[in-house]
Formats: structure tokens, sequence, C-alpha cells
């Protein structure tokens, strides 16, 4: 199959950025950070660098990547593709809460 791409599934939590410019992670009106999974898309632009880096998705949330998996390309459909990754990162102290977070699912 010559369409056939390589597929990941990024596990994250929505961000917004405070006043000062850094990321929070945005809070449910329970406040709450809740993860969310997406994945790579045929037509998804920019590459994956890192965890902690920011993705966009196609609804236009600023996502941070805390975990990233593969899933068979035949498994794609179970997820909703993202639309691109952003040179952005979060803070490493955000990082370790977001996995704190994401572990405790």
């Amino acid at each position: 199959m010559k369409n056939k791409y390589e597929v990941h599934r990024y596990i994250g939590l929505p961000v917004v950025s405070d006043n000062s410019g850094n990321y929070l992670f945005k809070l449910d009106e329970h406040g709450q950070a809740r993860p969310h999974s997406w994945r790579t898309g045929k037509h998804t632009k920019g590459k994956f660098s890192r965890i902690g880096q920011l993705l966009l998705t196609e609804n236009n949330l600023l996502v941070a990547i805390i975990e990233v998996e593969p899933i068979a390309f035949k498994d794609r459909h179970s997820e909703v593709p993202l639309q691109r990754f952003i040179t952005e990162f979060i803070s490493d102290d955000l990082l370790k809460q977001g996995q704190a977070i994401v572990a405790g699912k």
C-alpha cells in the first residue's frame, strides 16, 4: 500500500497562556485538566520532536503532548487526527505535572 504512513497517538492536555505568556493547563468546569488523544494524519503539518511540544488540533485547540505511542495504520480511525505540530514547548515543571495527571487517568 503506497499511501501508508507512520501513525502515532499523542496523549495531551489542552493549554492556555497566562498574561505573562506562560502556558497553563486548561481546566474544565470541575477545575481539572483532562487528557485527550489525537493522531498524526496524512495531512498533518510539522514534525514531532519531543514530549512537551505543543500541537494544534483541527478545532484549533492548543495541546501539550504528554505521551506518545505508535498505533497500527489499520487502527488509525479510532483517533481524531491533529492539524499541526507547533515549535513551542511547555516548561519541564508543567510537563512533570502533566505526566502525573495522565498517569492518574
